[in-house]
């Protein structure tokens, strides 16, 4: 069985989710879902959870789930998502990757988001949703 991630929950490399964007609430936590940021203190940057329970769906958005990988600069699958709380399981252990568009938007908010802080100018705007760039 496998439990859903929520925004604060840790991971293998002692990172956590930043925000979650998930409309559901589980104890006072939203849920995280494919997409959303996540601090790595291991090569410190910010990534994004690069895969989804195809079993738990948030707002046509697949729930991140325990075992579940982070995408940052870290060698690939070495950065898990961690279960805080084993109250709401998904109905199975299966696993989607992010589809390339989320992908390309997930990882420009975490660019910005990086920038921000080496910058010393995070601020809430920086939490605004949004879109790919425009096609020229």
């Amino acid at each position: 069985m496998t439990y859903v991630i929520r925004e604060g929950d840790r991971t293998t490399t002692d990172g956590f989710v930043i925000r979650a964007s998930g409309k559901v609430v589980v104890q006072s936590r939203k849920l995280a879902r494919m997409g959303d940021l996540v601090w790595c203190p291991g090569c410190e940057r910010v990534g994004f959870i690069a895969e989804g329970n195809p079993t738990y769906i948030d707002h046509y958005v697949a729930v991140a789930t325990q075992g579940q990988t982070v995408r940052c600069e870290c060698s690939p699958g070495s950065h898990r998502l961690l279960a805080s709380a084993d109250s709401v399981p998904a109905d199975m252990d299966a696993t989607v990757s992010i589809p390339p568009d989320l992908a390309e938007i997930a990882h420009i908010a975490a660019e910005r988001l990086l920038s921000a802080i080496q910058a010393g100018t995070l601020g809430e705007h920086l939490f605004s949703p949004l879109r790919p760039p425009a096609e020229t």
